[in-house]
């Protein structure tokens, strides 16, 4: 059935057969608002042909290994900590960091963070991981050097949260032991090494061209 917007509806029937569901499951849907509706006179429901589409659309993306997502959220809570509890302040090479230069780096590593979640699920190439890796490693030196942080203190500084990356994959792979899980954390490391292996030559590079020490 069109309206004369233009709208194609769907019967119960028509957005099941659409779906691959059963008729029940979609009206449960419809019943928690999952999926929008409406009534007609005599009270039957119909569904929009383009809201049924875009809920097919949502049930084939691929969805990220829980697995994967814990170990970003186990990383993630180790930075926080590090940032909250002082251990931070302890280090020489912290007080080089002013607060637009620390701040500069959160958002960095925010999109680090980003970038090891979608190599861990496949859904980027690889070549093309690098190559944003790369460019972080370049935004890293940019930081770097209109800050005036000495480079030394620059690598101090990635090395330090790439160890924390490091355990978080050895806790987590200490957690989630097993055959299965043994072979995904091993293969968790050695992907994240590659990423975050073409960060630092990269943050040299960018840091020196822009007359870092």
């Amino acid at each position: 059935m069109t309206s004369h917007t233009g709208e194609e509806w769907l019967s119960l029937r028509e957005a099941a057969e659409l779906l691959g569901m059963h008729p029940a499951t979609v009206r449960l849907w419809a019943d928690r608002n999952e999926i929008p509706s409406r009534r007609t006179s005599g009270g039957h429901r119909r569904f929009r042909r383009a809201d049924i589409e875009a809920r097919l659309r949502q049930e084939t993306e691929p969805k990220p290994d829980p697995a994967s997502v814990l170990l970003v959220q186990s990383v993630l809570g180790r930075v926080r900590f590090a940032f909250t509890d002082g251990t931070l302040d302890t280090f020489p090479w912290y007080q080089h960091f002013d607060t637009a230069a620390r701040d500069a780096y959160r958002q960095l590593g925010r999109r680090l963070l980003d970038l090891m979640l979608r190599s861990l699920n496949d859904e980027t190439h690889f070549d093309d991981l690098k190559k944003e890796a790369v460019e972080l490693g370049t935004e890293y030196g940019s930081i770097t050097g209109n800050s005036n942080v000495p480079l030394a203190d620059a690598v101090r500084a990635f090395l330090y949260f790439q160890t924390l990356i490091n355990e978080g994959i050895l806790q987590m792979a200490e957690i989630r032991s097993g055959r299965d899980h043994d072979i995904f954390w091993i293969k968790s490391f050695h992907q994240i090494q590659a990423i975050t292996g073409e960060i630092l030559p990269a943050l040299i590079e960018a840091t020196q061209h822009r007359g870092g020490k």
